[in-house]
């Protein structure tokens, strides 16, 4: 199994087009069951984690633009007045 971690065994229910999904995908691509699922898994992890930089990266463009706006304020306010 990818990632070096010895796999553990973990029993789910799936409703049956979720099932019928997972053995059609295995035939398709060749291969096993718990192979599609650790691909599934490893798209909606990284969805997750995208959503995660999206917000973080959101948070720094607001802070980063206080932190202009605040910079700016401070250098107007040392300019000699004209």
């Amino acid at each position: 199994m990818a990632g070096g971690r010895a796999a553990k065994l973990f029993n789910v229910r799936l409703p049956g087009w979720a099932s019928d999904f997972v053995d059609q995908r295995s035939v398709e691509t060749g291969t096993s069951k718990t192979q599609v699922m650790v691909d599934a898994i490893s798209c909606l992890r990284a969805e997750h984690v995208q959503s995660l930089m999206r917000e973080g990266y959101e948070e720094m463009r607001e802070i980063s633009r206080q932190m202009a706006e605040e910079d700016m304020a401070a250098n107007c306010e040392s300019l000699p007045e004209w």
